[in-house]
């Protein structure tokens, strides 16, 4: 009981503070973990609201709306977007764009929107960007090289964001 009280417990408690860590950061987030999310249909609201609650930013979230005629969910987020670095900012809305793109498969934007500006991302700008379809991206090795691998570079962050997005 000691050895387990002792060791075990604070080392696996240490191990999961760390991969929560971890999943607050699109060059460290788990993209497998999410993977379980990929949908047909964006109408699927508790499929899209599980898939964002496991995507960087998650501890910001502010619900959702979503607009069937245009192929749109609206993400809300109770923040302004000068609480966060721009770079770091950018990166996460591409990151998690590209990942809603990438597993609901009818889903044409996404538009976040913070206390103080709306950002709508565009899947045909985000598959220009990416150079093909975002249904080949769902295999981690792909999504590691195609979009983690374009998101490490403050340079690369700023050329993909302003790509993908369709209106700020």
């Amino acid at each position: 009981m000691i050895v387990v009280e002792g060791f075990v417990n604070p080392r696996l408690a240490a191990e999961q503070s760390r991969y929560e860590e971890q999943q607050k950061h699109p060059l460290t987030h788990d993209f497998t973990a999410v993977t379980k999310y990929q949908n047909a249909y964006m109408g699927n609201f508790s499929n899209l609201s599980h898939l964002n609650q496991n995507l960087p930013l998650h501890e910001q979230l502010d619900g959702y709306q979503l607009f069937p005629e245009t192929f749109t969910a609206q993400i809300n987020y109770s923040m302004n977007t000068d609480e966060m670095n721009a770079v770091e900012l950018e990166r996460v809305l591409v990151y998690n764009s590209v990942a809603n793109f990438v597993l609901i498969d009818n889903l044409g934007q996404v538009a976040y929107q913070f206390k103080d500006t709306r950002i709508v991302l565009d899947r045909k700008r985000a598959e220009q960007w990416a150079g093909m379809e975002l249904k080949a991206l769902q295999k981690p090795e792909q999504w590691d090289s195609i979009v983690r691998q374009k998101l490490v570079e403050p340079a690369q962050v700023q050329a993909a964001f302003s790509q993908i997005v369709y209106k700020y």
